[in-house]
């Protein structure tokens, strides 16, 4: 008869997520990353794949595409873009109890 030799597996340390927020006039996408560089690198695509169906004047190279084309969004109101630093937890640190939420985010995150 098999065994199973492998030890159960311990909790593991929390890991920081960058959590980014596409909101658009046909709804939201949603992406997390380990990276934050992965994040704003998903930033600068769709700005650029976007840029000239928003504006008439010529595209910012791409290491500022992706912020002046959601600054000048903002102004419109009609697409945003965030970044929320957030801490993924195990289960072994989270509770079951639905009552005791807590999202760990930086800077914020309501109790």
């Amino acid at each position: 008869m098999p065994t199973d030799t492998k030890p159960a597996p311990g909790p593991s340390a929390p890991q920081a997520v960058h959590v980014a927020i596409y909101e658009h006039p046909h709804g939201m996408d949603v992406r997390v990353y380990a990276d934050r560089d992965h994040a704003l690198s998903w930033r600068t695509a769709i700005a650029k794949a976007w840029w000239n169906n928003a504006y008439c004047d010529a595209a910012p190279p791409d290491d500022e595409i992706g912020e002046e084309y959601f600054d000048r969004m903002l102004d419109h109101g009609e697409e945003f873009f965030t970044i929320e630093n957030c801490i993924l937890k195990t289960r072994g640190e989270v509770s079951d109890d639905p009552g005791s939420l807590d999202p760990d985010i930086e800077g914020g995150g309501t109790p």
